[in-house]
């Protein structure tokens, strides 16, 4: 059995929810940040830059974010694709099952 692809409704529910969450942990840094530096140049009426405004500051560690994340989501992918040959080939076996059955029987 797989491992978070456990059966074919998954691909609508467990996939893409994972996916972004994994894609947004990654770019959170530079989303909170640049989101915040548009709220306080809204605000203040000031250009923000890294030497007046700390939010600026915040999307520098997407460059540790974006790394980690990158290899969140490919260790991720991985699994997915395990899980998806390993639900094709139960199917295809319960498949031939079920039609061996019905051909043994009168």
């Amino acid at each position: 059995m797989g491992l978070i692809i456990q059966s074919k409704k998954h691909y609508l529910t467990r996939f893409p929810f994972w996916l972004v969450i994994i894609v947004f942990l990654a770019l959170a840094p530079a989303i909170v940040g640049l989101s915040g530096a548009w709220l306080s140049e809204t605000f203040s009426g000031e250009p923000c830059h890294e030497g007046n405004c700390v939010w600026m500051v915040l999307p520098w560690l997407t460059l540790f974010t974006l790394p980690i994340g990158g290899l969140l989501l490919a260790i991720y992918l991985c699994i997915v694709i395990i899980d998806s040959i390993s639900i094709l080939k139960e199917s295809k076996r319960a498949s031939s099952n079920g039609k061996s059955e019905t051909e043994e029987l009168p």
